[in-house]
């Protein structure tokens, strides 16, 4: 379904759809390039903003599973003019509404989204209180890098609980106004989601042509692990950014980055009742080049 709409003057476009192959597709131009998703959206609504818009991906609780098992999903993206300023609230709203509109509309039986008034902002806490928080406890049991800009590291939780995307950030202070997440790592739970990792990783790592882009992989600045989750695929990704505009000046290196994916991959796996986690080996493939 696609149609547009408009607020405050601003024209959008509004795409829902129902099964796990489009979505995959719908999903691969939000993972050509290596950016985390931009969590926006308000506290338990489960979703990101990607470098298009705002994107809602809900469970249906009352259209059960397909023929393969998997749990039936609604995906509602909102496209609107691109933009590197903060995000406006008006696609949010426009997003929450579009899904609640859907799911009542399909009989798809997903709680209905409350519509925002403003974006989330980062939340960044001091590393020692990330103890007990259910995406990022983890960091309090791992030495980490020391930050290159000589302040002691933050953290953001920034998706938690029953969501189709979890992600747990590591921000540093110094940069940005007020600090912003250079290290992040996120768990991608669904079927849906091995198209775009596959996009992901074809389009930014310099892999030997003879290994398949599929399940784990290493590389400089990107990592993925696998598991089984509910009886779907599930992938664990961890990224870093660069410090500036010099890709060679990253927070941490690929060898860094690893230990901290599998930490993170582990854990994700325990507190998400997976199976069969796979890790990257021990290789770490260069970035492509562009």
């Amino acid at each position: 379904m696609h149609f547009l709409v408009g607020e405050q003057g601003v024209a959008l476009s509004v795409e829902v759809m129902s099964d796990d192959a489009g979505i995959g597709r719908e999903l691969d131009m939000s993972f050509t390039i290596p950016v985390e998703p931009n969590y926006v959206l308000p506290d338990g609504t489960p979703g990101f903003a990607d470098q298009f818009g705002p994107v809602i991906l809900q469970k249906c609780p009352k259209l059960g599973r397909d023929e393969l098992g998997r749990p039936r999903r609604l995906l509602t993206r909102v496209i609107g003019p691109r933009t590197s300023g903060e995000p406006s609230p008006a696609p949010l709203r426009i997003a929450a509404s579009a899904a609640n509109a859907a799911s009542e509309t399909s009989g798809c039986g997903a709680k209905r989204l409350p519509l925002p008034e403003r974006a989330a902002e980062l939340e960044s806490r001091p590393l020692p209180e990330a103890a007990g928080t259910k995406e990022c406890g983890w960091l309090a049991d791992v030495q980490l890098p020391r930050n290159p800009s000589g302040r002691p590291w933050e953290f953001a939780e920034r998706s938690a609980g029953d969501m189709p995307i979890t992600s747990c950030a590591l921000v540093d202070p110094a940069k940005g106004k007020g600090g912003a997440p250079v290290v992040e790592f996120s768990g991608w739970y669904g079927d849906w989601t091995d198209e775009p990792f596959e996009t992901l990783l074809a389009a930014n790592v310099d892999y030997p042509s003879d290994r398949s882009v599929q399940g784990p992989l290493m590389a400089e600045a990107l990592g993925r692990a696998t598991a089984q989750c509910d009886g779907e695929a599930a992938s664990f990704r961890a990224h870093t950014v660069p410090r500036a505009n010099d890709l060679s000046e990253r927070y941490v290196t690929g060898a860094q980055l690893r230990p901290l994916l599998l930490k993170f991959a582990a854990e994700q796996s325990r507190t998400h009742g997976c199976s069969g986690l796979k890790l990257p080996a021990k290789t770490i493939h260069p970035m492509t080049q562009t």
